[in-house]
């Protein structure tokens, strides 16, 4: 029964990298684009804060129009401070990403034990997992309402890269929208 135990822990150490894996780039993406709109907003506000008013004139802009888009660029950077401020995404990131590291090498871990030629020590497989569970419950939890999105994510993942083995010279993104078929097709025809 043990094996069987560790056999689960592996699937759902497996699933939860993935689901980890993909929070990670996720917010990491997030912190990324918010962080260049605050520096472009930034930029354009301190260019217009010290634009000349004759220069204005000369390209036919109206200095009211000036101040009205300094407000505007200053309201912008203010709202996306405080954004960033509040969600963190970067922080969020680094925490999905520790996550990651530890769920490899609790995989790495029961796969070694699973792999190998001969039957696994029964003491060995009881303690891995106990460090299985016990480690898993100390990671960052998954969002209830992004579990489903992220578990869907995690079987066409599975499912891509069985067809990739399948037919590896066929391009990545025509084998998705044949497995988008097949899915679609299993869903209302079977």
């Amino acid at each position: 029964m043990e094996i069987e135990e560790l056999k689960h822990h592996h699937r759902i150490i497996d699933m939860m990298l993935s689901m980890h894996s993909k929070l990670r780039d996720d917010n990491q993406r997030l912190a990324l684009i918010i962080n260049v709109i605050l520096l472009c907003s930034s930029v354009i506000l301190s260019t217009l804060v010290f634009i000349d008013p004759t220069i204005l004139k000369f390209l036919k802009i109206d200095p009211q129009v000036s101040k009205v888009a300094v407000g505007i660029c200053s309201t912008v950077v203010f709202i996306i401070s405080l954004i960033e401020l509040r969600v963190d995404w970067k922080e969020k990131s680094e925490r999905y990403g520790q996550a990651c590291e530890i769920l490899s090498r609790l995989k790495a871990d029961c796969r070694e034990l699973l792999k190998s030629n001969e039957p696994p020590d029964p003491q060995r497989v009881e303690d891995q997992c106990k460090v299985c569970a016990q480690t898993l419950s100390t990671l960052p939890k998954i969002p209830d309402e992004k579990f489903p999105r992220l578990k869907a994510y995690y079987k066409a993942k599975v499912e891509l890269s069985k067809f990739i083995d399948l037919h590896p010279s066929v391009p990545v993104w025509i084998l998705r929208i044949v497995l988008l078929f097949h899915g679609i097709k299993k869903l209302f025809f079977s």
